[in-house]
């Protein structure tokens, strides 16, 4: 069980200690990172969502913000494989029913069971409302038969929360609690090669006939899988927002290092030229900015506020076009040395990259967030 009152400085650590000694051999190898992943197993992270009466530490959509933001200041990929664990365990903590919350908050707490999402498909990207994967009904069973596109942390995450369209329910969708060894799966190799966030592990899944038991596989009950993507994509999105923010900051704080040490013969440093001074403090404005936004909307979240949907995807929004900015001063500020790879800048450019394209893209976000504020009649 975390201690909430000093999540940040706790995670923090964490980050020094578990993930920044093996973050170039991930993007350099675009591996797993199977060291953090196991840290954060071991070290009561992955129940960070789960309710304290299940083993937990009962943590909300703020805490979430706060965990994924510090964990890309150290690796992006990283946070972003945490982030899809915790936003899978919030929906099984809302959505599961009484035994399978008895079957699997515990196992999660203690660090047993780690989730992803099978959400993207090839024909439908994360447009929630148009699965391609197929039930068919058989007995106490339901076969599940499609493919996932992008399955991120693939083959390290025990189960796959994955969406369906319901055979039963005319119109309905379903999520499903999938082992990832079950009879079926089929894990495409070779695949991942992403210019950034090359950790991620992401891969095609396809399901060829999986058989599952409805009565413990079904999470919650039939037909109502739209409402709890609607669960999803709030914690997902949150997620991304402070993911990108994390990003940001090591930005700044990579670029700040380096102007205060890059001396010129006489003594001086980059730091001591107006310009660069002025470039530095836009670069720690936007940050700010990146993520008092993803607070603000998960506080909103948290309290249930009227606008809270509006601050989520208005927050990914502004943490995606910041970004970008950010990542593109602080490699001019690094100059030659960021250029050629001698400061990670690069790298914290390319996982950026990412942001503009990660399913909810920057342009569907707009359009969400524009149907939001004036909803058609």
């Amino acid at each position: 069980m975390l201690n909430l009152e000093k999540l940040e400085e706790v995670t923090v650590e964490f980050g020094k200690a578990h993930i920044a000694p093996y973050t170039e051999s991930i993007d350099k190898e675009a591996r797993f990172p199977k060291e953090a992943y196991d840290a954060l197993r071991n070290q009561g992270y992955m129940g960070l969502l789960v309710p304290k009466e299940y083993g937990g530490s009962g943590g909300n959509c703020q805490h979430h913000a706060k965990v994924c933001f510090h964990l890309a200041r150290f690796d992006a990929s990283s946070a972003l494989c945490y982030m899809m664990h915790n936003t899978a365990t919030a929906c099984l903590s809302l959505f599961g029913s009484d035994r399978q919350k008895s079957q699997f908050l515990p196992q999660i707490a203690k660090g047993e069971a780690a989730f992803a999402l099978a959400y993207s498909e090839s024909g439908s990207g994360t447009h929630f409302g148009l699965p391609d994967i197929t039930e068919q009904e058989v007995d106490e069973y339901r076969i599940l038969n499609g493919r996932k596109s992008f399955v991120t942390s693939a083959q390290h995450a025990d189960y796959y929360l994955t969406y369906s369209n319901s055979c039963k329910v005319s119109g309905g969708k379903n999520n499903w609690i999938v082992p990832n060894n079950s009879d079926g799966l089929l894990h495409e190799e070779g695949v991942w090669n992403g210019l950034g966030m090359r950790g991620n592990f992401s891969k095609p899944v396809q399901y060829n006939n999986v058989k599952l038991n409805t009565q413990t596989s079904l999470l919650g009950k039939d037909g109502e899988g739209e409402a709890q993507a609607g669960i999803v994509a709030m914690y997902f999105v949150v997620g991304l927002g402070a993911v990108y923010s994390g990003v940001g900051r090591a930005a700044y704080e990579c670029a700040i290092h380096h102007v205060k040490t890059r001396k010129y013969t006489d003594g001086s440093s980059l730091a001591d030229k107006e310009l660069v001074r002025n470039h530095i403090a836009n670069l720690y404005t936007k940050t700010q900015s990146q993520i008092a936004l993803v607070n603000e909307a998960a506080r909103a979240f948290d309290n249930k506020e009227a606008d809270a949907v509006s601050k989520i995807f208005a927050c990914r929004i502004n943490a995606t076009t910041l970004v970008m900015e950010i990542t593109e001063l602080a490699m001019r500020l690094g100059g030659g040395k960021a250029y050629s790879k001698q400061l990670p800048l690069e790298r914290y450019s390319r996982d950026a990259l990412a942001s503009q394209v990660m399913a909810p893209s920057l342009d569907i976000l707009q359009v969400w967030l524009a149907d939001a504020l004036l909803p058609k009649e």
